[in-house]
């Protein structure tokens, strides 16, 4: 970072005050010496320089979003529990040099695994012995220790609805196409958030799913007597099943991968078929899996269905328009396995 930058950002934060006002009365101002203005565009920014090296500091993987952190190590061996340890404590040291604090009391452990033995530890930080759990929540996501899908979709599923039986409460005599838009803006990304990767694969887990969408449907219609098909409801409204967008998702994140528009490593899973005698010549082998889990993963699931798609669609040549293209690509399907 320039000079000029740097002191330009250092003017813009230093020798700021903060006071209190109640009922028209002021406190007295008090400097702020850390932090950064809330809703500053230059905040996430400059949150993430600072915390930037904090990855360095270890040698297990670490993963960063803004304040949250994640710290993860394949465990082999004892010598790897005691290794994550002492990363822990690295991170300790971490945070006395740039003045930061990491709360014992919200970090938990997630074993993931489906041994029957593990080489299990206890581990620390400020000498508080971390929770071992069998759920966690990161970044809106429910990892379980089998990842499984079934706890975030009945989270996912249960929080949907209420904010679809609030928007019954409050919007039931308004025009179809606000409803219609609220359910677009307020419940199905809901449904949708991080669906590429938690994708289900059981019936139970998709008619779960599918019911969110049935009930908006007679929301926005304002119909809700059972001889009406809400089929029929989906139908003029041109609403497509969560199944398809999620299929439809996945083959843009393929897009995006293939097309080097996202920073993930795909080269343990991609790899061209060396034969064309059958679709297009980018088509990708199916990997082999040992487990369902695996197999109902992010990239056998959209290998498969990228793998489907024409030759003209996987060659277009912008993401705007394959997301557009894809959209009206009917055979887009990657139930292969219930």
């Amino acid at each position: 970072m320039r000079s000029n930058t740097l002191s330009w950002i250092q003017d813009f934060i230093s020798r700021r005050t903060q006071q209190v006002i109640l009922e028209g009365v002021s406190s007295t101002a008090a400097p702020v010496t850390s932090g950064v203005p809330q809703g500053m565009v230059l905040g996430p920014l400059s949150f993430l320089v600072y915390i930037n090296d904090l990855p360095e500091c270890v040698s297990s993987t670490c993963r960063l979003f803004a304040d949250n952190s994640l710290l993860y190590r394949v465990i082999k061996t004892p010598q790897d529990t005691k290794i994550l340890q002492q990363d822990l404590e690295k991170l300790q040291d971490w945070e006395k040099k740039w003045l930061m604090e990491f709360n014992a009391d919200k970090c938990e452990v997630l074993r993931i695994s489906n041994k029957r033995k593990n080489h299990e530890a206890s581990y620390t930080i400020h000498g508080h012995i971390l929770t071992l759990t069998k759920k966690a929540k990161y970044l809106g996501a429910l990892l379980t220790s089998n990842m499984s899908c079934n706890a975030h979709i009945e989270m996912t599923t249960r929080k949907a609805n209420n904010t679809l039986a609030f928007l019954r409460r409050n919007l039931h005599s308004c025009p179809r196409a606000t409803k219609e838009t609220c359910y677009k803006s307020l419940v199905r990304p809901q449904l949708e958030y991080a669906s590429t990767v938690w994708d289900p694969h059981t019936k139970s887990n998709i008619n779960a799913l599918e019911m969110v969408q049935r009930r908006a449907a007679r929301f926005v219609y304002g119909n809700y007597r059972r001889q009406a098909s809400v089929g029929a409801m989906l139908q003029s409204f041109g609403w497509e099943t969560l199944q398809k967008r999620g299929s439809q998702a996945k083959a843009v994140m393929m897009y995006k991968i293939i097309n080097n528009l996202v920073a993930i490593d795909s080269s343990p899973f991609l790899h061209l078929k060396n034969t064309a005698t059958r679709g297009h010549c980018m088509r990708f082998l199916q990997p082999y899996c040992r487990t369902q889990t695996l197999r109902e993963s992010f990239f056998p699931t959209a290998i498969y269905i990228w793998n489907q798609l024409p030759a003209t669609l996987v060659v277009t040549p912008t993401l705007e328009a394959f997301k557009t293209r894809v959209c009206y690509h009917q055979p887009l399907n990657h139930q292969f396995s219930l």
